[in-house]
């Protein structure tokens, strides 16, 4: 064969002659020539037959490869859609990619290095063999240098801004060949960089961002593929598809665009090494004696203190003391447990008699340690949610031991009281920011304000919120007045200028019942809420003034 010149000619020629001009048998290639001359490539083969029977098939098949070898010598596409429809094992599919990174290298320099057949390297060794089997060498390459891309421009972009956390997201559909036929999918691409030594990103993290988004979304099996190239900096690649087996639409795909982004930020996983704390038995007496000084009178129910002891990889374990009054028909505390919810998560370290009531009637205490399983109470972010936790674990015992006081708990319980309240005044609002309105109203100062104040109150102050993290602005500074007194929203990127406003207000000497604070940070910028309950509008003014004066010099916007 001669033609023009081209570094795919003689791996096509070779390929093809060599495995397709008998279909399913290779046949032995004893001399294989090629040379570039000027501009031209010229090829030669000598086959070996066994039997005139392979000979004959030869010819007769050779027709028809002949117009698949014109075509695919003319173009580097069409020759590797030719050889793909063929089928390639791993191996040639390797040399192929090979060969499509280098082309990359040389014609865009700027944009790909060599260290680019690393990440090639590594996607090949620790990529599984039936993905890469069922998909095309230029899927497979783009996978390949699209990740390098991301890794290097995180890279540049964390350079330049190291304390911000830097998103990379592509979406591609993709035809998947499978073998009951083709099936559309999107492919996704992620990238970004980790600002601390323990966090994690994984594929059960990106699954739950994207279930919030467009719930009804799952994984192609196998298809996840996380690079490993920096600690620092995380790039992924995963197939998803719809439950319902349709396609993505044009505005699935622009609403994942949108909103996927902010899902997967809020999702990154803080991890925090095991606290190791022996309990204080001294304390556990002092509570005894605390709660049997409690019972004054026959018709006292059981006072109960709950403490957190230890959060394993899969428990969250408790310590919970009761003291109870002890009567001729009372049940022995293991019974009442028996046959419900705690029963398997429950054991009882000890129990003993810490006095009488009025002589002749029995306090008995019981020292218990409950394991609750971890994964029932992950928040979105795959935090612990350890006021759920006993709030739940409060409920159980109740359906146990019937009515129960909560010596240590009562704030806790105003608080979810409180925080009910506010999630049904938000209404839809509340589950489409469940965990934002979560972190809002635990980040209430005083917490006293989390259980007075009316929920309207609060929703004013969350929307405020809301409409600061939508602006685009670096500086926001919004007030508005009502009813309830002044409400103030500030959102900054500098933490030297938060720290001001913070030391301007203490300058005021605010009483403490007048001020309730908000203070959240939110990917990179920090969002200071303020409520003066004072209704005087000289004070009122006297807290502008001194929030203002700050946030003018940066350019705010008031609303």
């Amino acid at each position: 064969m001669v033609c023009n010149k081209g570094k795919h000619v003689n791996p096509f020629f070779y390929h093809l002659l060599s495995r397709w001009l008998i279909p399913g048998k290779c046949i032995e290639v004893p001399l294989h020539f090629a040379m570039d001359y000027e501009k031209c490539t010229i090829c030669e083969m000598v086959l070996s037959f066994q039997n005139q029977g392979d000979l004959a098939c030869a010819r007769h098949h050779f027709s028809f490869l002949e117009r698949e070898i014109l075509l695919g010598v003319k173009s580097p596409y069409h020759a590797t859609k030719i050889l793909e429809m063929k089928g390639l094992n791993l191996d040639e599919k390797t040399t192929m990619i090979q060969e499509r990174l280098a082309t990359f290298v040389d014609r865009f320099p700027k944009m790909f290095d060599y260290d680019l057949f690393e990440e090639m390297q590594q996607f090949l060794i620790t990529s599984k063999e039936e993905f890469k089997a069922i998909r095309r060498t230029k899927e497979l390459s783009r996978i390949i240098f699209t990740l390098y891309f991301f890794r290097k421009q995180l890279e540049k972009e964390t350079t330049v801004a190291p304390q911000h956390r830097h998103l990379r997201l592509k979406f591609r559909p993709m035809l998947l060949h499978t073998s009951f036929g083709l099936k559309e999918i999107l492919s996704i691409y992620v990238g970004l960089n980790f600002l601390k030594g323990h966090e994690l990103f994984e594929e059960r993290h990106f699954l739950s961002s994207l279930s919030h988004v467009m719930p009804g979304v799952q994984s192609i099996p196998s298809s996840y593929y996380v690079s490993e190239a920096d600690d620092a900096i995380q790039t992924f690649y995963i197939e998803v598809e719809k439950d319902t087996q349709y396609s993505f639409t044009e505005e699935e795909v622009t609403k994942l665009k949108t909103h996927l982004g902010k899902e997967i930020l809020s999702r990154v996983e803080q991890l925090v090494p095991p606290v190791f704390m022996p309990r204080n038995e001294e304390e556990v007496m002092r509570n005894i004696v605390l709660l049997a000084s409690q019972l004054r009178y026959l018709r006292d129910i059981p006072q109960m203190i709950i403490s957190f002891d230890e959060q394993t990889d899969s428990e969250l374990c408790f310590t919970v003391i009761l003291v109870r009054l002890i009567g001729p028909d009372s049940v022995p505390i293991k019974e009442l447990f028996r046959g419900g919810a705690l029963e398997k998560n429950l054991s009882i370290e000890r129990i003993k008699m810490v006095g009488r009531l009025r002589r002749k009637h029995p306090k008995e205490a019981t020292v218990m340690r409950v394991c609750l399983p971890a994964e029932k109470f992950l928040r979105e972010d795959f935090s612990v949610d350890l006021l759920s936790a006993r709030i739940q674990l409060v409920s159980e015992i109740e359906q146990a031991l019937g009515e129960v006081r909560d010596y240590n708990g009562g704030m806790i319980s105003k608080q979810a009281e409180n925080y009910q309240l506010l999630k049904k005044v938000l209404g839809k609002e509340a589950e489409k920011h469940a965990l934002l309105l979560q972190n809002f109203f635990h980040s209430i100062y005083p917490a006293v304000f989390s259980t007075t104040l009316d929920p309207i109150q609060l929703k004013t102050l969350f929307s405020m919120l809301l409409e600061a993290m939508e602006s685009p602005e670096m500086t926001r500074l919004q007030s508005k007045k009502g009813k309830g007194g002044l409400f103030i929203m500030i959102k900054v990127h500098d933490f030297s200028l938060r720290q001001k406003i913070f030391s301007q207000i203490e300058h005021l000497n605010l009483p403490s019942n007048e001020l309730c604070s908000v203070h959240m940070q939110i990917f990179d910028a920090f969002y200071l809420g303020f409520l003066h309950l004072h209704q005087s509008p000289q004070k009122q003014e006297e807290l502008m003034d001194a929030v203002s004066s700050l946030t003018f010099a940066a350019n705010p916007s008031y609303l």
